[in-house]
């Protein structure tokens, strides 16, 4: 199988990424940390059922993602807020801070489908309750591997303009409100990558990812500062948290499979 990205624009500025399963980047530690254990202290027996749902994956998962370069500026009343193409977003200082020298922004959306949600309740429903629980949680890693090699794709992209990026932020963390995905999905075609949004501003398919990066000359990527926020229920700490302090290196999918 060809491991080449296909990057398409579907309209004018919009553009559409193949991610090919293979890129996908997921740690068995990780999922284990996600499920309550320290790092490397998994019990076997659900490290077992970790990678028979790892197994699968080729079959129950279909990541794509795609992004659009919008206009963006500081507030220059309120350090906790920016206009996305006009559109003012309140968002914490730590956003504001890392995206401040952003000269425009790559509005994205990032989706694994809906196949592993339906599994997950289909073992819920079965009362295989553990087994839907780690389904579900590698999904969530899964959707963030496919977004993780969306981002790093977007970087190519700005740098051949002598560009730069910075971290993504999306709404529902760091105290921007997750509201605010109807001002996102406003500047995006309409169904983007597969992806709409409820009323009550939820992604369909769930496994979804949406978000904007700074982009810019003077800007840079640095690590996230999930240690700072002050929102400590966030479902992403647990997951930065384990990448920031990561001493392990991590398997692509073909090498989890084949420990």
């Amino acid at each position: 199988m060809s491991l080449s990205v296909q990057i398409q624009e579907i309209e004018r500025g919009s553009f559409e990424v193949f991610i090919p399963i293979e890129k996908l980047i997921i740690d068995k530690n990780e999922i284990g940390i996600s499920l309550g254990y320290s790092a490397g202290k998994t019990p076997q027996y659900f490290m077992g059922m970790i990678e028979e749902v790892l197994a699968k994956l080729p079959s129950s998962c279909l990541p794509k993602g795609g992004y659009k370069i919008v206009d963006i500026e500081m507030s220059k009343l309120k350090p906790d807020g920016l206009f996305i193409e006009n559109n003012y977003c309140k968002t914490d200082k730590i956003i504001t801070s890392q995206i401040k020298k952003s000269e425009k922004a790559a509005v994205f959306v990032g989706t694994i489908g809906n196949a592993m949600e339906q599994w997950s309740k289909e073992l819920f429903n079965q009362g295989n309750t553990m087994l839907g629980y780690i389904v579900d949680t590698v999904a969530s890693a899964a959707v963030e591997s496919a977004v993780d090699f969306l981002h790093n794709e977007i970087g190519k992209a700005m740098l051949d303009e002598g560009l730069k990026i910075t971290n993504r932020y999306s709404p529902g963390y760091c105290n921007w409100p997750v509201s605010d995905q109807h001002i996102l999905f406003s500047l995006l075609p309409k169904n983007f990558c597969g992806i709409s949004l409820t009323d009550s501003a939820l992604m369909y398919p769930i496994k979804s990812i949406s978000g904007i990066i700074g982009v810019g000359k003077d800007v840079r990527r640095m690590k996230y500062i999930c240690d700072k926020c002050k929102v400590k229920d966030c479902a992403y700490r647990p997951y930065y948290l384990a990448i920031n302090k990561r001493r392990h290196t991590k398997l692509t999918f073909n090498q989890i499979i084949k420990d």
